[in-house]
């Protein structure tokens, strides 16, 4: 089980972790940190976490699969001072967040729009952002997760080619708590910080800038090449001579391989 204690213990935040809901098991950690928030009980940076997610979701109606006790499943509340069409640079800030945070354990990291976490090509951890109304200003419930622990045993079959954990790269087990608290510490600074700056930092750090890839809008695939995002943290993918943003929608990298899969 997770020590909440030596996650505490390793933050440098001002709110991000500083109030801590645990659950040995639960359906979904977003869906109980918009219950704390409805019943007047989490203020922003409260963080939900559990080692065992059992109704996991994802973006487009997907399942987030962790083996229990293995991997890091957490949502954590923002109240940001942002219109609601600036939200998206949120999951960005947190993609980026992810890949430095692992830098510390020496594993290379990238990122794939919108909200997916690569390493060797397949997938390590995605994203889902969730954002509400609450008293005339957006609440965010922000999730994040992040196969840290896991053998290819310990994955589905269904997903088993496309996933990967901290520890296969590393070889070794990884301590959680300090992963997910270096984690919190830079989400914080940057969330905290000129939002508009990650885009730049997002992109540093993506799989596929200047690559072919393929998008589906939800009526059609098109091929393209993805050249970056905006200051509001739209993809912007080069089609002919068209130039068109996105901000939602399903990509496909690379061309003609396998999708990583394995998380939201």
């Amino acid at each position: 089980m997770l020590f909440i204690n030596l996650i505490e213990a390793n933050l440098t935040t001002r709110r991000l972790g500083r109030e801590i809901t645990y659950y040995p098991f639960t359906d979904s950690t977003n869906d109980d940190l918009w219950e704390l928030l409805a019943d007047g009980e989490a203020a922003p940076g409260q963080l939900v976490i559990t080692d065992h997610q059992r109704v996991g979701r994802g973006r487009r109606g997907r399942t987030w699969s962790a083996a229990p006790g293995l991997g890091l499943t957490f949502s954590v509340l923002l109240r940001p001072d942002l219109p609601m069409g600036r939200l998206g640079l949120l999951s960005l800030a947190a993609g980026v967040a992810v890949v430095d945070a692992l830098a510390d354990d020496e594993v290379t990291a990238l990122l794939k729009w919108p909200n997916d976490i690569l390493a060797e090509g397949r997938k390590l951890g995605g994203i889902l952002i969730e954002s509400r109304l609450v008293g005339g200003a957006p609440a965010v419930v922000l999730g994040i997760g992040l196969n840290v622990n896991e053998q290819p045993g310990d994955f589905p079959n269904e997903i088993r080619h496309g996933a990967i954990a901290v520890r296969q790269i590393r070889q070794v087990p990884v301590q959680r708590e300090l992963l997910l608290a270096r984690l919190l510490n830079r989400l914080e600074t940057l969330t905290t910080g000129d939002l508009p700056s990650v885009t730049a930092l997002w992109q540093d750090r993506c799989a596929h800038l200047g690559q072919g890839v393929r998008f589906h809008d939800g009526e059609e695939w098109v091929e393209g090449q993805f050249r970056g995002l905006t200051s509001d943290g739209q993809g912007e993918i080069e089609i002919g001579d068209e130039l068109r943003l996105v901000t939602a929608g399903e990509l496909a990298w690379p061309i003609g391989g396998r999708a990583a899969q394995g998380g939201p």
